[in-house]
C-alpha cells in the first residue's frame, strides 16, 4: 500500500472507486488542549483528566471534530476544490485517545455533474487508528471545477509571476 493523499485533479478525471490514503498523525496532548481553547469545547470528557477517568472510557477522548479536522489535512486536497458542499452520515465508531495515530481514506463514491463548470464528488472518508480500526467516517461532498483548462486557466489568472527588477 502506498501513500497517496493528494487529490490534484478535477472533477472529470476522478473516477468512482479511486481511494487515496494518507501517512499517519499522532494526535497529541497539545491537540487537545489547543483545541479545546480554539472552539471552546472544554466538555469534561476532552477536557478534565479526574472526571474523564470516572468514565466508561476512563481517560481523557480526543474531540470528533478535531479528529475529522486533522483527518481534511491529511488528505489534502488541491486548487480543483472550490467548496465544501456538505458532510453527510458521519459517525464516530470508535474513540480517539490522546497519542493515538491516525490514518485517512478518502474513496470516491459519487459524482454529480452540477453545470459546464462545477461538478460535486462524494468521498467516503474513513479515520483509522494505528491498529487498524476505523474511528470515525462519513460521506464529504466537495464542489470541484469539472475540466483541467478551467483549472489552469483558474491558477493562470491567480498565481503571481516573477516581475523583473526595473533598471536604474
Amino acid at each position: 500500500m502506498e501513500i497517496n493523499n493528494r487529490v490534484d485533479m478535477p472533477y472529470d478525471e476522478l473516477e468512482v472507486g479511486h481511494v487515496f490514503r494518507s501517512g499517519g498523525r499522532t494526535i497529541t496532548e497539545a491537540d487537545v488542549v489547543n483545541f479545546c481553547a480554539l472552539t471552546g469545547n472544554w466538555i469534561e470528557i476532552h477536557s478534565n483528566k479526574h472526571y474523564a477517568e470516572q468514565t466508561r472510557f476512563g481517560e481523557r477522548l480526543v474531540q470528533g471534530s478535531l479528529t475529522y479536522s486533522i483527518v481534511t489535512g491529511l488528505i489534502q486536497f488541491g486548487p480543483a476544490i472550490q467548496a465544501n458542499y456538505g458532510l453527510d452520515t458521519m459517525r464516530y465508531t470508535k474513540p480517539v485517545h490522546i497519542d493515538d495515530t491516525i490514518y485517512a481514506t478518502a474513496e470516491v463514491v459519487a459524482k454529480k455533474e452540477k453545470d459546464d463548470t462545477y461538478g460535486v464528488t462524494t468521498f467516503l472518508v474513513k479515520a483509522l487508528n494505528q491498529d487498524g480500526h476505523v474511528v470515525q467516517r462519513g460521506e464529504w461532498s466537495l464542489l470541484m471545477l469539472r475540466r483541467r483548462e478551467d483549472l489552469e486557466a483558474l491558477l493562470g489568472s491567480s498565481l503571481p509571476t516573477e516581475k523583473q527588477p526595473e533598471r536604474v
